[in-house]
């Protein structure tokens, strides 16, 4: 890496500014695309990738300059996750968990606690998630509990599912029940009882390492429990937006990969249909068409990103504005639904352009659609839809998605408030 930026003592990049934070992003997607365009690297941990994310400082720039980050806007670090992911899917989806679990470090720890952690972060080091487990929409529970011992010890047990980025995270963020109703605790990944395992064997997507976790007689350290009634312990009505509107980046990123990779391919390797009247591929009217069909497409994409990233930015300004937590929520559900279309058009229509010499394992070109498909498999764009067209036809309020699932932990949470009060 070049010696000209300043770094910190942990060779962590020290970036001033939002632009030096968006050229950090694309020199860093720049040495990830040339891993990434080699299939002998497939199926193996990004071990580097993950370490370029956190060299180049890009994991540092959403702490508040209060506390010594950058304090990016949403607008930057929404489209440091996109450059990121044009040049690999599965890394941008370890920056995205990473931002999403970082929103949590700056309410409900105690002072010393929350420095610590933000020193860490700062550092390079990274955060990964534990939500989500196996069981059916009717599950109540989690099945993954922190039950208090007669010593007085909390105790951590239970299984957790696509706990993307954990595998090479410091510190992951687990959700649990609790016989006081729902929790999260921050458990460091050497914690004795916390294994890390290495099985997220899917087609696509395999670099946001999103494999499982157990935790087996884990002792939790309750200073790293928040507080309840911070806003780390229950997403308000937009809260899920940040999430998504960071899954929009991956998808977006995928999809103006495929396009680059695609013109590069009919540039420099493609031949001319043998009933064309061309001496190049990249000449042929049918192709320049179809190319212009996938490059709308994406840069639809890509306009919705950024619309909503301001939106976004508008609505931290004014978070209690109703029409704009509207505006919002259908800002970041269309360019969820945009991205979504855009990254599996794109990724696997262009085959039908470039021929059946792309199909060789040597070009990696695959892993576009790879990446799209599983990653646009996160949560169901339907209702995405249905909600903005609930919103359009109905006049019914846009919700984000899981709207039912936060619903019944509130009142879980109330629930067991209102038995300690009777108690």
């Amino acid at each position: 890496m070049s010696s000209k930026h300043e770094r910190t003592a942990a060779g962590v990049r020290r970036l001033r500014s939002e632009a030096e934070a968006l050229d950090a992003a694309a020199e860093a997607a720049e040495e990830i695309e040339t891993i990434a365009r080699d299939p002998a690297n497939n199926g193996t941990i990004p071990r580097r990738q993950a370490g370029l994310l956190s060299e180049h400082g890009l994991t540092a720039i959403g702490v508040p300059r209060a506390f010594g980050g950058l304090g990016a806007s949403v607008a930057t670090v929404v489209e440091t996750v996109r450059v990121v992911s044009v040049a690999d899917g599965g890394v941008g989806q370890i920056l995205q968990i990473h931002n999403v679990m970082l929103r949590g470090l700056f309410n409900g720890f105690a002072d010393d606690v929350r420095d610590r952690l933000v020193q860490d972060v700062l550092a390079g080091r990274r955060l990964g998630n534990a939500l989500a487990e196996t069981g059916g929409k009717k599950r109540k529970t989690s099945i993954t509990r922190v039950e208090r011992q007669p010593d007085g010890r909390l105790l951590l047990n239970g299984r957790k599912i696509f706990a993307t980025g954990a595998y090479l995270a410091e510190w992951v963020s687990v959700s649990a029940d609790s016989d006081d109703g729902p929790v999260n605790v921050l458990v460091h990944r050497d914690t004795p009882g916390l294994t890390l395992h290495d099985d997220w064997h899917a087609f696509g997507q395999t670099n946001s390492v999103s494999g499982s976790i157990t935790f087996d007689q884990v002792v939790v350290d309750e200073r790293f429990v928040p507080r309840r009634g911070s806003d780390s312990s229950l997403p308000g009505r937009t809260g899920l937006t940040w999430p998504q509107i960071l899954h929009a980046a991956i998808d977006t990123g995928i999809a103006r990969g495929a396009l680059q990779a695609a013109t590069r391919y009919l540039r420099d390797e493609a031949r001319p249909w043998v009933d064309s009247d061309v001496d190049v591929a990249a000449q042929e009217h049918h192709i320049i068409k179809r190319i212009g069909e996938y490059a709308v497409a994406v840069r639809a994409a890509e306009s919705l990103l950024k619309d909503a990233a301001h939106l976004f930015d508008r609505h931290k300004a004014e978070p209690d504005d109703k029409p704009l937590q509207d505006e919002l929520i259908l800002a970041v559900a269309s360019a969820r639904a945009q991205s979504d279309y855009a990254s599996l058009f794109v990724a696997s229509d262009m085959f039908s352009l470039l021929g059946a010499s792309a199909s060789y394992t040597k070009w990696n070109l695959d892993r576009f659609w790879r990446n799209a498909r599983v990653h646009t498999t996160h949560d169901p764009i339907r209702w995405r839809l249905h909600h903005v067209g609930n919103y359009y036809l109905n006049d019914v309020d846009p919700v984000e998605y899981g709207a039912a699932q936060r619903q019944a932990r509130q009142q879980r949470l109330q629930q067991a408030e209102a038995g300690r009060r009777v108690a």
